[in-house]
């Protein structure tokens, strides 16, 4: 069983737990009288004593040798690394192998140490290490090789997030907030090689877009094959789209302006030559002022970029268009613009258009089910509205609109009074032949 250990401390008493394993008793002994001046020392001399001296006892760092009889220090590593990933890991050995300490240090060890032993370097790499830890203890992201390339500039100041693939961080420089995020080494993962180019395309993506209402890039270090890589990106102080729509506290105006305002963004983005492919509530982010940022490139679509990726790599299910699931078929603007059909429907109803229990029900609902008339589910919505959406989330994508623009200007035309409040049931009954209208149930 994982066990995920967190060191309790009380008020004006931190001592840093340190775990010596070495199957020399004369090293173990010096290491004990070095170090237990400042920490909290245990000493074992087998990686099989020291496993079950872990399962009694929490440590911070460990440091062992390399090179033990029964369990070598780099298996007692492997073990440590996924059983307790908050500890720092320092290895020690008197036969080094370059390949060793690369990979080691690669899959999350602090520091591959040679012997004999420098006792101040050893020192202060313990120190380092401490100062590593407090920063994951403080944003809750245990992951070494990711946060120690963040270098002396930024400061962590607390986490925005985390998943399979990477963490977010919040992190500042010269007082002024930054998102960094930082890509998750694995390479006993499959699909690592197909991660890393999804994050090089957004950092491309994103060096490639200029406008507000992108989420800006300020630096990554791609390319460097020595560090974890990472993207620094502008912070947006604000919340997810998701998160407003759950919180449903914005009004029927405030939403017809974030639908218009990611229409106009789909349109740039849509000639730079880009398809985002991920258009949902959670890659939308709405500042304080109601104002639009767009993130989360990683999956877009660019015809004559050198970076492909896989076809395997799919968005959101449930805000994808139809023909997304078709074999063969191009993505292109109509797909973003079906995305922005359902984000809108969303976030004007409270519910998603298409669901279903699994991907397959969901796909299915897609190609086959008409949602509930949005202005049934919300008699606020302006029948134009429900009009425009219509045609965003036509099946067919032929009769959706032309472009993303085009959907701005048919919002700017029916606010300006290009439709009347009254529409006559000759009317009504007309707009219901349009095979466009018939897409509600």
């Amino acid at each position: 069983m994982s066990s995920t250990k967190t060191i309790k401390r009380t008020a004006g008493n931190i001592q840093t737990s340190i775990l010596v394993v070495d199957d020399e008793s004369g090293i173990r002994k010096m290491l004990n009288d070095f170090l237990s001046k400042e920490f909290k020392v245990s000493v074992a001399s087998s990686a099989s004593e020291a496993m079950g001296m872990l399962e009694k006892d929490e440590f911070d760092i460990v440091l062992s040798d390399v090179n033990m009889p029964e369990m070598s220090g780099k298996e007692f590593f492997a073990k440590c690394r996924k059983r307790y990933p908050e500890m720092q890991f320092i290895l020690m050995t008197g036969k080094p192998e370059f390949a060793d300490a690369i990979n080691t240090i690669k899959e999350g060890a602090f520091y591959y140490l040679l012997k004999p032993l420098d006792l101040k370097l050893l020192h202060s790499l313990i120190l380092k290490a401490i100062q590593e830890k407090k920063i994951g203890d403080k944003t809750g992201i245990h992951d070494k090789g990711i946060i120690k390339n963040l270098g002396p500039r930024y400061k962590v100041v607390r986490s925005l997030g985390s998943g399979a693939s990477g963490v977010v961080l919040l992190v500042e420089n010269k007082g002024k907030q930054y998102a960094m995020k930082l890509l998750r080494y694995d390479n006993a993962s499959d699909n690592y090689s197909d991660k890393m180019e999804r994050f090089m395309r957004e950092a491309e993506i994103l060096m490639r877009i200029k406008n507000e209402h992108v989420v800006k890039i300020i630096e990554h270090n791609l390319g460097k094959t020595d560090e974890s890589p990472y993207i620094i990106m502008e912070y947006v102080n604000g919340m997810s789209l998701s998160g407003c729509i759950k919180a449903d506290k914005l009004d029927i105006n405030h939403k017809i302006s974030i639908i218009q305002q990611i229409a106009e963004t789909l349109e740039c983005v849509h000639r730079h030559g880009v398809l985002h492919r991920d258009i949902k509530p959670d890659n939308i982010l709405i500042t304080d002022d109601l104002f639009v940022k767009i993130t989360d490139f990683g999956i877009c679509h660019v015809p004559e970029s050198s970076l492909t990726m896989p076809e395997q790599a799919l968005g959101s299910p449930a805000y994808m268009a139809p023909e997304s699931f078709e074999t063969g078929r191009k993505p292109d603007t109509k797909t973003d613009m079906f995305s922005l059909g359902v984000v809108s429907y969303e976030m004007l109803t409270g519910i998603k258009p298409f669901e279903g229990d699994g991907v397959c029900q969901v796909v299915n609902s897609l190609k086959t089910k008409k949602p509930v008339a949005p202005t049934k589910l919300n008699p606020e919505i302006p029948m134009w509205l429900q009009d425009v959406m219509a045609r965003m989330l036509d099946k067919n994508p032929d009769r959706r609109y032309a472009s993303c623009g085009e959907i701005s200007k048919a919002i700017s035309h029916y606010l300006s009074g290009g439709e009347k409040k009254n529409v006559s049931f000759t009317t009504r009954l007309f707009k219901s032949m349009i095979p466009g209208d018939c897409v509600w149930s």
